[in-house]
């Protein structure tokens, strides 16, 4: 395992990574977006393709499970990955959410972030893209990928623990909807959001994230092309998804469902080596 560790760690060191930026207009303001590109030394990512790699909850590029551990890995197997942080409202944001700031992140800004950076791709030359996201960056992807459909430099999807993108309780949920539909939706409350105990949070953040049906399971139907996702067995936050998941991929070819029967929700660990052999497998099939 240390020997493993060392080798990564000695690849990822020569590969060309560099922190790289773009602006997001949103609502007459420019938000500055970052993200890490990663290319293996000798790879020409026009040639080889890339990942798009997105985090869960909160988080950034910079999270260490899974996001820069899988990065590290699959770079060191010679696959170019761009990981970006999405802004949740907040321009050049660098760190995970602190629940002292009002969030302001409707969920359709995530997937028009996601879709910029996937232009930035483009832009590079690259012409096979493989979306890939841990937890809901993993919902985010599928639902990105599903409007999309057709896009012939998106050849693959990876979701590694998605969230399942159905509606959740919440006190205030029919409060902000009704803000929402009567166009209010910019009205903070405070309340808890998430792991947020208590923040100020926007009518139209609570709706899109809590009261919409965004079930994957129907969105990953829609899809034509090859998608891997990967549970863990011991996942205390998505629990029971390839129980939720069967009945809409058992029938779909294109969709394939892996369990790791050890790994928590973040596949710390010996799950870290089992994950990144799965999804190197992958790429190494759909970016030919």
């Amino acid at each position: 395992m240390r020997g493993l560790l060392f080798l990564i760690v000695f690849l990822y060191v020569f590969s060309f990574g560099k922190p790289v930026s773009i602006d997001i207009d949103f609502e007459g303001r420019k938000l500055k977006a970052n993200a890490e590109w990663v290319v293996p030394e000798g790879v020409d990512p026009k040639e080889k393709g890339a990942v798009l790699w997105l985090h869960g909850l909160f988080q950034t590029y910079s999270m260490r499970e899974p996001i820069a551990q899988q990065r590290e890995l699959w770079v060191s197997a010679g696959f170019p990955v761009l990981s970006p942080t999405l802004t949740l409202g907040r321009s050049d944001r660098k760190e995970p959410y602190d629940c002292s700031y009002p969030i302001d992140n409707p969920y359709e800004l995530n997937i028009r972030e996601i879709k910029e950076w996937i232009k930035w791709l483009k832009a590079q030359g690259v012409k096979k893209i493989v979306l890939a996201g841990h937890s809901i960056g993993g919902q985010q992807v599928i639902h990105t990928a599903e409007e999309m459909k057709g896009d012939k430099s998106i050849v693959a999807l990876l979701a590694v623990a998605p969230a399942k993108g159905i509606p959740r309780e919440h006190p205030l949920l029919k409060e902000a909807e009704k803000l929402v539909k009567t166009g209010k939706g910019k009205t903070f409350l405070e309340t808890s959001f998430f792991y947020c105990q208590k923040v100020k949070v926007s009518a139209r953040t609570l709706y899109t994230y809590y009261g919409l049906d965004r079930n994957i399971g129907v969105s990953l139907q829609r899809l034509g092309i090859p998608v891997l996702v990967v549970a863990g067995g011991m996942d205390d936050r998505v629990k029971d998804l390839p129980d939720f998941l069967n009945p809409y991929i058992e029938n779909k070819k294109n969709v394939r469902l892996e369990v790791i029967d050890y790994a928590d929700h973040f596949f710390r660990d010996l799950a870290a080596e089992d994950l990144s052999a799965i999804a190197v497998e992958f790429f190494t099939e759909v970016l030919k």
